[in-house]
């Protein structure tokens, strides 16, 4: 009996260190996971078979006009499946109208008026609070931005919501080498109108959209390519963005580039945005074969179509996992994945395994 009373304490040290240094049982890394979603059928299946793994559902439900009138819903299933499982909700307050945005950032009665009706539904529908997702502003209304954005945080914060924004892909404060022409547009019309620095600072997180790394301005390549990333979050945290306020946009859906004629632009190609089994549809189709880019880390096909090269680039569960490990790489917020309802299902498993969803208060 003696020997059992002095043996039984070694043995219980034992298993916890065990326990605590075993690869399978540490603990995952904890994500706040945020999803879009839009009106689609597809787009509420994906939210209710996956509700379990994620914290911010995040509805692209909400416009806001030149006179700042906020208008649109949420969808009162996904308000009742949120309640039920302990998932915020944050809609998109969206507009891409540049002239639009330009009036509605420099009158101060519209901003006032956006301000008001955010505040109202958020308290009627018991919001978390609200992303904006202003695109295609003029560089020239930085400052604009900037301080409507301020003014609004400190409204919603007063009255308990979270902010958020969705920002424009950038790694650098400036336009891009290469086609000069092709870089001073895009920083004219989309990259130059965020100052992330004082946006992070004034708002409670990012939404930092790494995508399109490729459009159809530009010739086919990755929607959003592992060493793309890594360069755009090195340039966030290099100019003092802390990590816990960036939630890493991941794309869901595949990039596809097609040759069309229409209108007074004549034959030319483009691209579209697709769903993953619209891209195995493709493949399919054509019999093109699915290739690994390593350099990469997604997938891609092409086939010859009448003389002319069609290309494919894949998100799926494979291109989805060097993704995840970008957030515990540089120990980020979280993941801001657009589109519920577009990508391959099998990127749930992968989730589920590498992190642990963070259930907010």
């Amino acid at each position: 009996m003696m020997l059992q009373k002095y043996k039984l304490p070694a043995l219980i040290s034992l298993v916890i260190a065990l326990f605590i240094c075993s690869p399978v049982l540490a603990q995952k890394y904890t994500s706040e996971n945020l999803f879009y979603l839009v009106g689609s059928p597809q787009s509420y299946e994906s939210f209710v078979r996956n509700a379990d793994q994620i914290s911010i559902i995040c509805p692209a439900a909400y416009d806001v006009d030149q006179y700042g009138v906020v208008s649109g819903f949420v969808d009162p299933r996904v308000l009742r499946l949120s309640g039920e499982k302990g998932i915020k909700v944050m809609p998109l307050v969206a507009s891409g109208d540049q002239k639009g945005i330009h009036k509605l950032l420099t009158d101060p009665a519209a901003r006032r008026e956006a301000i008001r009706l955010m505040l109202f539904y958020g308290s009627k529908y018991h919001y978390y609070g609200w992303q904006l997702d202003l695109e295609n502003i003029f560089f020239t209304d930085r400052d604009n931005y900037t301080s409507f954005y301020r003014q609004a945080a400190d409204s919603l914060h007063k009255y308990g919501f979270k902010i958020s924004m969705a920002i424009v892909k950038s790694d650098q404060p400036a336009p891009e080498p290469g086609d000069p022409s092709y870089w001073r547009n895009r920083y004219e019309n989309t990259r130059g109108a965020f100052d992330i620095p004082a946006i992070a600072e004034a708002g409670d997180f990012i939404s930092f959209m790494t995508y399109d790394q490729n459009t159809s301005l530009t010739p086919p390549g990755p929607v959003a390519g592992i060493p793309w990333m890594i360069g755009m979050i090195k340039y966030l945290l290099s100019i003092g963005v802390p990590p816990n306020k960036i939630s890493l946009g991941i794309p869901n859906y595949s990039d596809y580039w097609y040759p069309v004629a229409y209108g007074k632009e004549g034959a030319r190609s483009t691209r579209s945005e697709i769903s993953y089994a619209d891209a195995k549809s493709l493949l399919d189709e054509f019999g093109a074969k699915e290739r690994w880019m390593k350099s990469q880390q997604v997938n891609y096909a092409y086939w010859d179509e009448g003389g002319a090269f069609n290309w494919l680039f894949m998100e799926n569960a494979r291109s989805f996992a060097p993704k995840l490990a970008l957030v515990k790489k540089y120990h980020l917020r979280g993941i801001s994945v657009w589109l519920l309802g577009l990508g391959d299902p099998k990127i749930w498993p992968v989730l589920r395994k590498e992190m642990q969803t963070e259930r907010i208060n």
